[in-house]
Formats: structure tokens, sequence, C-alpha cells
């Protein structure tokens, strides 16, 4: 068949049964962007913010759904911290990012060299030719699936006008399915060193299980001593929690998160500072709409409230809960003025519920339990501050 290559790149997209698609408009992943609403019976959104875009793809991919991320290369600056996470982390189901090269930079602000970045922030990728992208394409998700990583495609923007032959291949669907895993999905300190050994063998070939896991720590006593007195403070309301929890719970850099260690178990998937609720958003749209995003006030402000936006752009009844201590504990502590949040969560006091008293157990779970049982999107602030 003779198609253009932002038509090839759609048709890719569809045949390889990815069924999230995340853009923010921009040349070139525009137009593979509307191409692929035009050939698909699905109704696709565009986003707002590359970092969240991205995250989205990523956290669908992680629970078992084929994602892509179509990216123009400023955007894949923008969304760097996550890319970069997302190494970390890993993957579940193929995540191909298609990264838009404006040479010439005749719709861009600037010029640069967008394969340095890519190397630099080390994804494995490769660039795509218009005469054989299609099966390029097919072979990108495969080969994430081997990988268990993303993988980037360097798709130059002249290329999608000009047309091109290929040959449909249908049936290339993946059945990968989530299973719990926090040394791998769960980015934080404590677990990096084992992380980075894990990265390192699966982009050389070698098999990655054979690394050494490291133990688990307990929380809140076996973990770091400057961490333990906000994670005892934090005992109580998880005691709560992990009995509400759900099927995924998301976190971000932050104490919360920590919590994803035994004996609560309460945190699946973590990222960069800010990333529980794209992540969260991901998880729903592949099919995981029993989810929370665990976050503290510092990653709300500092980027989760992105995730918000989008949530709100897409219908979806997100399940949110905010630490609020009023430091950012995870840096050293410095203040997040309660002003600052409070601006923010004044556009969504709809849907706000507050627990003024994170020991009382009892009013834990009414508004936790009120939270699940919730049709539209609940943002739970628990409140920790002197």
């Amino acid at each position: 068949m003779r198609e253009t290559g932002a038509a090839i790149i759609a048709h890719a997209i569809g045949d390889a049964g990815a069924s999230i698609v995340t853009n923010v408009p921009g040349f070139g992943g525009t137009q593979v962007f509307e191409a692929l609403c035009e050939a698909s019976s699905s109704a696709f959104l565009p986003s707002f913010h590359e970092e969240v875009a991205y995250s989205i793809a990523h956290g669908g991919s992680l629970v078992g759904q084929r994602s892509v991320t179509l990216i123009k290369a400023h955007g894949l600056a923008k969304a760097a911290n996550s890319v970069v996470d997302s190494l970390s982390a890993g993957t579940t189901a193929g995540f191909v990012v298609l990264v838009f090269d404006d040479k010439l930079g005749k719709h861009s602000d600037s010029i640069f060299d967008v394969a340095a970045l890519l190397q630099g922030l080390g994804i494995p990728y490769r660039t795509l030719q218009l005469q054989g992208m299609y099966r390029e394409i097919l072979d990108a998700f495969t080969r994430s699936e081997a990988l268990q990583l993303p993988v980037a495609l360097l798709v130059d923007t002249d290329d999608l006008d000009r047309v091109g032959t290929y040959v449909p291949v249908h049936g290339s669907t993946s059945s990968s399915s989530y299973q719990r895993d926090v040394l791998q999905h769960v980015v934080c300190p404590l677990l990096a060193g084992y992380q980075r050994q894990v990265l390192d063998a699966k982009l050389s070939g070698q098999d990655w299980r054979l690394v050494k896991k490291p133990a688990l720590p307990k929380v809140p006593d076996g973990l770091p001593e400057a961490y333990r007195p906000i994670a005892r403070s934090y005992v109580p309301l998880f005691e709560v929690f992990r009995k509400l929890r759900g099927r995924i719970v998301t976190g971000d850099t932050s104490i919360s998160s920590l919590f994803a260690f035994p004996p609560y178990d309460c945190v699946d998937i973590e990222t960069y500072m800010g990333g529980s609720i794209p992540l969260a958003i991901g998880a729903y749209l592949a099919g995981c709409q029993d989810t929370w995003a665990l976050t503290g006030d510092f990653s709300f402000v500092a980027a989760g409230h992105l995730g918000l936006v989008e949530a709100i752009h897409r219908n979806i009844p997100l399940r949110v809960l905010i630490f609020n201590n009023g430091r950012a504990e995870a840096t050293g502590g410095q203040p997040v003025p309660d002003r600052v949040l409070e601006s923010i969560l004044r556009a969504y006091e709809p849907y706000l519920r507050r627990i003024r008293n994170p020991e009382d157990a009892g009013e834990v779970e009414d508004i936790l339990t009120e939270g699940t049982q919730a049709r539209e999107m609940r943002i739970v602030v628990a409140n920790y501050r002197e």
C-alpha cells in the first residue's frame, strides 16, 4: 500500500494494538496524531504537557497495555525527567516513543542535536527511514517488551508528507500482564543502585534477572534515620489505607511512597516528583480503574497538579491522596507555603475532601471509603501541618 509517512506511522500504531496514545500538539506529532484519529475508532485526546503525556503512556505500559507517545524533540527535553525514571522503572507491555525532528527549525524555536539528547538520556533508539518505517514500528514494540524498557524512534518530519509503501501486518498485539514488583517499578534512592545494574544488564543484552536483589527495608524502622520520624507519623493513616488501597497505587518522590515496602505494600509504581497522578491516569486508561495516586504537598505543587488538568480534560474520576506536612521532606525539609497549595486546590474545591486528624482511624476510613466509592474525582488532603 502507498501512503504518506504520517499515515504509515498511524497504521503501524493501530496494527500494533497500542490503545494508549498521547500527544502534545507540535509539528510532526500532530500530523501523525490526526492521521491516527482519522484511521482509528478510538477517541484520542491531545495532552497539555509533555512530561505528563509521557508519564501517562508509561503508566499504561507498566500495567500491561501497549502505549505510544508522539513527541516533538523540544517536548522530549521537557519530559526528560520522566524519560530517565522510565528506564529505571522499566515497562511491561511495549512502550514506543516517536520523537519528531524538525531538522531545519521550520516550526521550532531553535535547532539542537536530538540524537545527542537521546544518547545522553540512555533510552534505546533507532532512526526511522520512510521505506521500512511500518515494520520498524511494529518491531519496536516487540523490542520494548523483550527489553522491558521504553524504545524511541527518531522521525524526520520531512518524511511525514512523502509517500512510501508498506505491507499491512495484523495480529501483532501483545499479551503482557502486570505483576507487582517494587524492585522494578518503585524508583527511589534506596533502590537506585540495583535498578542501575538492571538497566545496564538490559542494555547490554545480559540476563538482568541474575542481578542480586537487595533486601527490602521494613517501614518505618528499617528506613534511613532521616526518614523515620515522618514515616512514623504516616503509619496510622496507612494502617487504614492498606485495607482500601485498590488494585494499583502510584507514588512519586515522597516519603509516602516508601510505604511500597513491607509490611504495608501500599505503593506499586513510583517515578519522579509529581509523577504519581499521570501514572495513575495511564493505569486507568489501561483498564485499572481502581487506582489511587499518592503525592506529597511539595511534589503536588511542583508538578503533580499538571496531571489534574489532564484528568479533568479526560473526565477521569481520579483518586488522589496528598500528604500535607508543609515541607519537602524528601529533599531536606524546605517549606511549602500553605497559601501556595491552597491556591491550586481552590480550583478543585468540588472534588476536595480533608482529613483533619490523620491519627483518627475512624475519620481516615470514612473519608477514604467515600473517595473509593465516588464516581467523580476525589482529592483527599491529609493534614500533617503543625
